[in-house]
């Protein structure tokens, strides 16, 4: 659906302005960037207005994306699941409660994998060179740490989420996937 609807306005964009001076394929990724984004925004109020935690599911939408900009992670082949599932977790991570115990073992989780893992899959997502990559590990786990400050349940849960969408596992053949 996604998909579809930002080929049709890339491709009415370049029939409208054949001038324009990116290609259909760089709008139609333009687009789908924005309306990603802009449905899961929706998705996610409707959801945090419907269960009356709005201010936490938005915080929750922040953190996730403030972390998955410098760590990478895992990407859905549709944008429709995409939307669907970051919506749906935004909207229902503010209900898991969890003692200052299991803050602190998400947050050692949190930064072990961070460490192990990051930056990952965002070769394709990114314009930074690969020699900048050890900066965003670092600035990852930094981020994640600074949770040992807030002692946040949300953070905690929220950047466990993310941090699992790192890991790559070898396949058989050596590669990662």
């Amino acid at each position: 659906m996604v998909e579809r609807l930002a080929y049709r306005l890339a491709h009415w964009l370049k029939s409208e302005v054949p001038d324009h001076p990116y290609s259909e394929a760089r709008l139609q990724f333009g687009f789908h960037l924005f309306l990603n984004t802009v449905l899961t925004l929706l998705a996610a109020s409707v959801l945090g207005l419907l269960f009356d935690n709005y201010r936490e599911t938005m915080q929750v939408l922040f953190a996730f994306g403030l972390l998955r900009m410098i760590s990478g992670g895992y990407h859905f082949k549709s944008a429709g699941v995409c939307i669907v599932v970051s919506a749906g977790v935004a909207a229902l991570l503010p209900f898991i409660e969890l003692t200052n115990f299991y803050i602190n073992l998400l947050n050692i989780a949190n930064m072990v994998l961070t460490i192990i893992f990051s930056p990952s899959r965002i070769e394709e997502q990114t314009r930074i060179p690969t020699k900048y990559f050890p900066v965003l590990k670092i600035g990852s786990t930094v981020l994640v740490a600074s949770n040992f400050l807030f002692q946040s349940q949300l953070l905690a849960i929220t950047w466990f989420i993310q941090v699992l969408s790192l890991i790559r596992l070898p396949r058989k053949g050596g590669e990662t996937g």
